[in-house]
């Protein structure tokens, strides 16, 4: 008898799940976020967290859990009930962790339900208006002809920047030395005044002194020009194929019921083609970007195993 009740109880799960589902939600959600206030991640969640409320009719909380290059957040939202009210906006460093830290508290892949991305934004190469190399490919020579003496800013040791710069090197045969800074414009005198060579980061950071002719752009890492910064050159143009594209997006922990990533990717798609949402989108450097659940899944594990392959090339200290 027990027996029959306790095989009862399991095949009963499947439809509590899809009754959970269909009433879903019924009171608020929070979206986890693992950086600190006014950062890219927060200002896409909150973004995000507008016009999701408006669509489910229940609020989206936006949490704070700054620390650990964001995996405080993402290990919250791994261990949290699948129920569709503990979310995260994840960003690109969720890759880049998986190739700097030796033991996580969780699987960066199959610890997740990969919802939809957000938006995409390439990094761009710049340097002081006066340097002395007008293109990557001077860059590339002069690294060649003294191997160690190019130096590169980036906002901290194991970030999608640090590991984009990593890549870029081991793809042209090249040694350069990367400067770690604490994340924001921190960077910029030093590269300005030519203490450091040159600047890898986000169109955020870089844009502006790009435009006012402080900076002067080398290359983005997008396969095309991007339209919002179209004075920089692709990366591409002088080595072929090379591309990196950061990204945020939506996830949960895994076990997430389909019926609920179907319509959180559904109604993510519908504030992407909204003006205004796009506008703000691109103070950042970003633009909407739409994917599957299995697509995004897809360019997580890529990227996961694109990281790791990168930082053990490199020799980079696991944390």
């Amino acid at each position: 008898m027990h027996r029959r009740a306790l095989t009862a109880a399991l095949l009963a799960l499947p439809s509590l799940a899809r009754a959970q589902a269909e009433t879903w939600p019924d009171r608020p959600i929070t979206l986890l976020q693992g950086f600190g206030p006014g950062g890219n991640g927060d200002v896409l969640a909150r973004l995000a967290a507008g016009p999701l409320a408006a669509a489910l009719g229940q609020p989206v909380v936006v949490e704070g859990r700054p620390g650990a290059g964001g995996n405080l957040a993402s290990d919250a939202t791994a261990k949290a009930r699948p129920d569709g009210y503990t979310l995260a906006m994840l960003t690109g460093g969720h890759t880049a962790s998986a190739a700097l830290y030796n033991r996580l508290p969780f699987d960066p892949v199959r610890d997740f339900t990969f919802i939809g991305s957000w938006v995409a934004f390439p990094l761009s190469l710049a340097t002081r208006a006066d340097a002395p190399w007008k293109s990557l490919a001077d860059v590339i020579t002069a690294a060649k002809a003294r191997p160690g003496s190019i130096t590169y800013a980036t906002s901290g040791v194991g970030t999608t920047q640090h590991l984009a710069g990593e890549l870029l090197a081991q793809t042209v045969g090249m040694q350069w030395n990367h400067v770690p800074y604490r994340g924001g414009t921190a960077p910029l005198p030093d590269v300005l005044s030519g203490r450091v060579d040159l600047y890898l980061d986000t169109i955020t950071t870089t844009g502006p002194g790009i435009r006012d002719g402080k900076l002067r752009p080398i290359g983005v890492t997008s396969p095309q020009v991007w339209p919002l910064l179209p004075e920089a050159p692709t990366i591409a143009a002088t080595v072929p194929g090379f591309e990196v594209m950061s990204w945020t997006g939506i996830a949960g922990p895994v076990g997430l019921p389909e019926a609920i990533v179907q319509r959180l990717n559904s109604e993510m798609h519908k504030a992407m083609q909204d003006r205004t949402v796009q506008d703000r989108m691109a103070v950042l450097g970003a633009i909407p970007k739409f994917d599957s659940p299995a697509a995004f899944t897809r360019i997580v594990a890529d990227q996961v195993a694109t990281w790791r392959r990168v930082a053990e090339r490199a020799g980079i200290e696991k944390q």
